[in-house]
């Protein structure tokens, strides 16, 4: 059966269209000779409204079980991983989400926890078996706005990940931790980093995951008035950054895991499952896992070929009105 799971609430969306699709009516009888263009954007309101309600067929699963495995994944977000200096000049933080893309395809049905940090740490996703929000975090990472960075420290996410860790343990005892920290391990804030070595009693696996070279590279700033302008340092040269290998194997040997440098994304992260061999388990309580198959696409292929025959007629009549235009004022 097929039903509508709305983009925008249908308080708004309904008087939305509907004054857009009365205005478009209302023009079409009081201009005929427009009425060819009115009665394609009437018809193009109602499909972008088909579009707006989303039909859906709905498809239900009940899941029951999940690997016997949590993973936490510990994601830097400051700016020095928008440096260039990741296979072949890419920037870091495509290296990050290409990692943790596969280590999901290698743990898939485990649980997943995010913790990310910047000028601050935040758990970003609470553990949960739902790999569909964990990929969709992915996909949408990126560093934090430059402006509102305050110096860095890969220490800064060490407290929010002992507490997950901690409760983690407690709730979950029979199933194993894997920890993957992923960072360029560059410190701007002139400070020692604290140790991690409290984590490493409840830390069965994973790795430390190092991005960047010794010899560093440019990185572009991220939103405000220089978006997309590379950073430049206090004498006015382009600002470099360098991986700190050295933090970074101070951090994985704390933890008790290995440590791998990421230069290609296709290069096996061997070594961080050593001794653990995932199997299901039952869930505490099984739930109700919903998912949809989407129509409104039937209604956008239409909409699409409208929108391109409204841009087409647009491009055709504006040189035609700007000669209008030359002649007159040359005229005057």
């Amino acid at each position: 059966m097929i039903r509508l799971e709305p983009l925008m609430p249908l308080w708004a969306s309904i008087p939305l269209f509907g004054l857009l699709l009365i205005a478009c009516v209302t023009l079409l009888v009081l201009r005929p000779r427009q009425r060819v263009a009115w009665l394609r954007r009437a018809l193009m309101v109602m499909l972008l409204l088909v579009v707006a309600l989303r039909p859906v067929t709905p498809l239900e699963g009940e899941q029951t079980q999940r690997m016997n495995a949590n993973v936490f994944f510990v994601v830097d977000r400051t700016g020095s991983m928008n440096a260039e200096d990741y296979a072949e000049g890419r920037p870091r933080m495509e290296g990050v989400k290409a990692d943790m893309d596969r280590i999901m395809g290698m743990t898939e049905g485990a649980r997943y926890g995010i913790i990310a940090f910047d000028s601050t740490a935040t758990e970003q996703l609470p553990l949960t078996t739902d790999a569909g929000a964990a990929r969709a975090w992915i996909d949408t990472l990126t560093t934090e706005p430059t402006a509102y960075s305050q110096g860095s420290n890969v220490d800064r996410p060490l407290n929010s990940l002992l507490t997950a860790l901690s409760e983690t343990q407690q709730q979950d005892p029979d199933s194993h931790i894997l920890v993957y920290f992923l960072s360029d391990g560059e410190n701007t804030d002139e400070r020692e980093s604290e140790s991690f070595g409290q984590a490493n009693p409840m830390v069965d696996g994973g790795a430390v995951l190092g991005y960047g070279t010794a010899e560093g590279g440019p990185m572009k700033a991220r939103g405000g008035e220089n978006d997309g302008e590379y950073i430049l340092d206090g004498d006015g040269g382009q600002g470099i950054s360098s991986i700190d290998q050295a933090q970074l194997e101070k951090i994985a040997a704390d933890l008790g895991v290995p440590y791998l440098h990421r230069t290609d994304p296709e290069a096996p992260i061997e070594g961080t499952m050593e001794g653990i061999t995932l199997r299901p388990v039952p869930m505490e309580s099984s739930r109700s896992v919903a998912s949809f198959k989407d129509w409104y696409w039937i209604a956008a292929i239409p909409l699409a070929a409208l929108f391109i025959w409204e841009l087409g007629e647009m491009t055709y009549r504006l040189p035609r009105r700007l000669d209008r235009y030359d002649i007159s004022g040359a005229q005057r």
